[in-house]
C-alpha cells in the first residue's frame, strides 16, 4: 500500500487533533464556559449543548479507533488515555488564555 507510511504519520496528529476537539467541545457545552467565549448574555441553547456533548462523543470514540488501528488494542487504549490527557490540558491553557484576553 503506497500511501500507508503517510497516514501511519497523520494518525498521531490527527490522533491528538480529535481529543482537543472533544475536550474544545465540551467545554463549549458548559454554561460558564459558553458566556466566556461565545455569548456573554445567553446561555448555549439546550440543543447546541447536546450537539457539543455528541461531537465530543463522536470524537472520543474516533481518536480511540485510530489509537487502536495505529497501535493495537494494547498500546493504543494506553496512547488514546495519554492524547486524552493531552488534549484536556490543551482546552485547559486555550480556555484560560482565551478569558483573560477578553477579559483584558
Amino acid at each position: 500500500m503506497p500511501d500507508a507510511p503517510m497516514l501511519d504519520a497523520l494518525s498521531l496528529p490527527g490522533l491528538f487533533g480529535l481529543c482537543y476537539l472533544a475536550f474544545a467541545a465540551l467545554a463549549l457545552s458548559v454554561e460558564r464556559h459558553w458566556r466566556d467565549l461565545i455569548d456573554t448574555r445567553r446561555a448555549p441553547p439546550r440543543r447546541t449543548v447536546f450537539r457539543l456533548r455528541l461531537a465530543a462523543l463522536l470524537c472520543l470514540a474516533a481518536a480511540l479507533s485510530v489509537a487502536v488501528r495505529h497501535d493495537g488494542t494494547g498500546f493504543g487504549i494506553l496512547l488514546w488515555v495519554l492524547a486524552l490527557s493531552a488534549g484536556a490540558l490543551g482546552v485547559v491553557a486555550t480556555v484560560t488564555w482565551r478569558t483573560r484576553s477578553a477579559r483584558g
